[in-house]
Parts: C-alpha cells; structure tokens; sequence
C-alpha cells in the first residue's frame, strides 16, 4: 500500500456505518491461497481471486470493542497499542499520544509484559540518561562521553519511546498485524490480559479475545480501527475523572450527649 495514501478520516467515530469501512478498504482481504481457514466465519465473498471480508461482522465487533474499551478506561483500565509493521507506525503512535496510551512501533522486547520489572528498570535507567544528559554541564564531559549517552538514549527510545511513564501491566493489547506480533499476543494470554486484534484474511485468530476482521496492510484502514479505540479510551477517561470529581455523600451528623433530643435522654 502507497504510504501516501490519503488517510483522512472525517467521520463519526460513535456512529460507525458500513461505507465508513467501505470507504477505509477494510473489506480487502488477503489472496485466496493465502487464507486461514480459520477466518472462515469472517469472509463474505471472494472476488478475482482475493477474499472479501464481511464488514458486517467488522461493524458488529467494532461496537462490541468500543463498548468495551470505554467502559474499561471509565473504570481507570489502560490499553496497550501495538503496530511495528510499517503502515502502522505513525498511525498507532499519533491514536497512542492522543488517548494518552502506552505504545510500540519499532519492535516489540520479549518479556514487556511477563517481564515487567525488568522492562521497568530499563525505563529507569533511560530516565537517568536523559536527565543526566539534561542536566549535565557538557564541558565536564568529553565529546566521545556526550555521543556515548546520545547512543544509548536513542537505542533505549527505539523500544521504549512510548513507555515513559509505564508503570503498571495494562488491561487490555491493542495489536494490529496478529501475525507478525505473536510474541505479544502470547505475553498477554499468559497474564489472561484481553486482546483486541485488526485481523486480516490471512491471520490466526487464536488468542484474540476480541477479532476485528478487516485489511492490517491499509494505512487507511488501521487509521479508522485505532481512532475508534482511542476515541472510545478519551470517553472513558472523561467518564473516570467525572466519577472522581462526584463529590462524597455528607456523612450523616454524630449524636452525642449534646445533640440528644429530651426523648433521647
């Protein structure tokens, strides 16, 4: 797919209808030969050769997704969003920063979520390193010192750019690609940790608790799929902070010796 492509997407995200996913070429599917069979209740049709994916059952399943994803983020829940294939990057990243969400786009580490603390103290110390490159007066250190830590900060960040302030497991993966990010899928099946997945025509569904069939390879497609979800965590969190600003119930007044009517006493 042209990485050019335009991918404007100018519609309501609430309100999803058929030419949306129509429009977005999430129909498109992948060669007949190249099917897996286990797609199967997920192709409508197929045409010169290449499968048509039923966008009725993208829709059905799209609505499922968003209800469950905001009613997660209402209740303080975090998503994950995973896309390292390359018409996936920026798309997942902007979805990502905009919904304020954990993410990756370069290459997913083994261990990111079955090995939290490590993964933690990685962040750590890419913390460390940009603060000391931050604050330290640059002529105490020799210009070999300076690249040295410039090199670290820019490996780290490959892996870890969207990590920041990762603090805690998430509650549910957002992956687009199911095939290429296995790894993850397994990590999150492992702690039970619900998985959402743009699954093409030619993907496993297995461990995808939540299956988006639909085309992983449009830049257009993965544009609607994810503003979909960050749209859906930005109304959760809005419903989160309306609940945490509920102001308590007034506790009732204290009876004692003073307050006791004549009946009382």
């Amino acid at each position: 797919m042209n990485s050019t492509e335009n991918t404007d997407i100018k519609i309501d995200l609430n309100n999803i209808q058929p030419k949306d996913l129509l429009d977005a070429g999430i129909h498109f599917g992948h060669e007949k030969t190249k099917w897996n069979p286990k797609m199967k209740s997920y192709i409508h049709s197929s045409r010169k050769g290449v499968h048509v994916i039923n966008i009725f059952k993208t829709l059905e399943v799209l609505k499922e997704v968003s209800k469950f994803v905001k009613n997660l983020s209402a209740n303080g829940g975090t998503v994950f969003m995973l896309g390292t294939k390359k018409q996936s990057q920026q798309t997942i990243k902007a979805a990502a920063i905009e919904s304020n969400s954990h993410y990756v786009i370069s290459r997913w580490l083994g261990g990111t979520l079955t090995n939290h603390q490590t993964i933690l103290s990685r962040i750590k110390y890419l913390a460390s390193l940009e603060n000391e490159q931050k604050n330290t007066d640059s002529s105490s250190l020799t210009k070999k010192e300076l690249t040295l830590i410039s090199k670290k900060i820019n490996k780290l960040n490959k892996f870890f750019e969207g990590m920041k302030n990762y603090k805690k497991l998430p509650e549910c993966l957002f992956v687009v690609d199911v095939k290429k990010e296995k790894i993850a899928i397994n990590e999150a099946n492992i702690l039970k940790i619900p998985v959402i997945g743009l699954v093409d025509s030619d993907s496993d569904p297995s461990g995808i608790d939540f299956v988006i069939p639909g085309n992983d390879d449009s830049i257009k497609s993965i544009k609607l799929i994810s503003s979909v979800i960050s749209n859906s965590i930005l109304e959760g969190k809005q419903l989160f902070a309306k609940k945490s600003k509920r102001p308590n119930s007034p506790a009732k007044p204290r009876v004692t010796e003073s307050t006791k009517s004549p009946e009382q006493k």
